[in-house]
């Protein structure tokens, strides 16, 4: 194809206008859309793309502009330089690539090259030369066409200074860029310490509020039941010979006592975990829990983990209970529902739990406000867990869903 020829001054009026371009331009996708109509002047294209490479030059990440390719999936999700079909340019093994027809030349095509985003845009001609910063490459320039032979030797110069020409800025952009990520980066880490430290600090006094309770109740319930029985047995030593019916009431009351006794004790730590397991125990703590409720509620547990729940270290167990205990207990004293279900399973690399009530939803109440939701956020954080709570299905009720990472070893175990 005869191109028309452009005169030095040109040439020099679309560097200056490249230079134009690049100023105001904060991020590197509009720095790239900025300069590619100036760089068409002296470089025709269909395709522009700008690689650059990051942490420690094995990856990259690509910006393009004309025809959108899947190289532009990249920008988020960085591409191996192995699997570049530029690598050796970008490895410095090449002063620069030109193809005539990217679509029959061998360079493109390797064991493992992502090269199908040239094939699918049928980008024949291809040009390529490196970008150099503080003496280092820094990633590629590409520059594309659909017709074949269309680059010659010389395009390889003019692109060269273009490259030259972009690469500080490029690498300014670039190091902002990575500066902000790292910024954010920082500021999520110390928002997740403040939260966890905030939330242990509320589990603290949470745990020293439960631990005055317990002290009462058993002060002011189990304590003074056995000083009342203490008496009592005292008094009836006094009587010889002392009848059934006169030690039934005691054995009566030493009953009622062992079972506040128990109550208590359970408050604590949810021991039908152990007797049961942790699917039985949920089952367990839902019939509880309605029973205690006086309410008439269906309850319903099915459990598709294939056990991994049950292997669960202790900690994580009761974690887990807890939250399922106080979005059952919130459930039931706010939302008036019909039917709670629990439903236990494994989703990829998780364990989910999912609590789903048909009641009268988050719209009725403040539900969210509570101090329980609180508490089962803080608890999930702490696990290292996720709760989300939303409408249940069909925009009826609530729906809380728990989201735990299972460790590797159990990933291995069930794979």
């Amino acid at each position: 194809m005869q191109r028309p020829l452009i005169s030095a001054e040109h040439v020099l009026q679309h560097f200056l206008g490249i230079s134009r371009a690049l100023a105001g331009q904060l991020d590197l996708q509009s720095m790239v859309n900025a300069v590619s109509d100036e760089i068409r002047f002296i470089l025709p294209h269909d395709h522009i793309d700008v690689s650059l490479l990051l942490d420690g030059e094995n990856h990259l990440h690509a910006y393009e502009t004309g025809v959108q390719t899947a190289w532009s999936h990249f920008v988020d999700h960085p591409l191996p330089i192995v699997e570049s079909p530029i690598r050796a340019l970008l490895l410095g093994q090449v002063a620069f690539i030109l193809s005539d027809d990217a679509m029959l030349d061998s360079r493109f095509h390797f064991p493992g090259a992502f090269a199908q985003p040239i094939f699918d845009a049928q980008l024949r001609s291809r040009l390529h030369v490196p970008l150099r910063a503080r003496g280092e490459i820094i990633g590629a320039l590409s520059c594309s066409t659909h017709s074949a032979n269309f680059y010659t030797q010389a395009d390889v110069d003019h692109t060269q200074h273009v490259a030259d020409l972009l690469a500080s800025y490029l690498y300014a952009l670039r190091q902002a860029d990575q500066a902000k990520h790292l910024e954010i980066a920082q500021a999520q880490t110390r928002a997740r310490e403040e939260g966890l430290r905030l939330g242990a600090l509320r589990l603290t006094e949470e745990l020293e509020s439960e631990r005055q309770r317990i002290g009462m109740d058993l002060h002011d319930q189990t304590l003074a039941d056995m000083t009342r029985l203490h008496r009592r047995i005292a008094r009836l030593q006094l009587q010889a010979p002392v009848s059934a019916d006169a030690l039934q009431p005691v054995s009566t009351a030493l009953q009622e006592s062992m079972q506040e006794l128990r109550r208590i004790i359970d408050a604590v730590k949810p021991t039908v975990l152990h007797l049961f397991g942790f699917a039985e125990g949920l089952e367990d703590l839902l019939l509880r829990s309605v029973r205690n409720s006086g309410l008439n509620i269906d309850t319903h547990l099915f459990d598709h983990s294939d056990g991994v729940a049950g292997q669960l270290s202790e900690a994580q167990q009761i974690a887990l209970f807890r939250i399922v205990q106080e979005a059952v207990n919130n459930a039931i004293k706010h939302a008036s529902p019909a039917s709670i279900t629990v439903q236990i399973s494994r989703v990829a690399e998780h364990l989910q739990l999912t609590i789903v009530d048909d009641g009268q939803g988050l719209d009725g109440n403040n539900r969210m406000d509570t101090g329980g939701i609180k508490n089962m956020q803080t608890r999930a954080q702490l696990l290292g867990a996720q709760v989300q709570i939303d409408k249940g299905p069909g925009n009826r009720g609530t729906q809380v869903c728990v989201s735990l990472p299972l460790p590797v070893s159990q990933l291995m175990e069930h794979a």
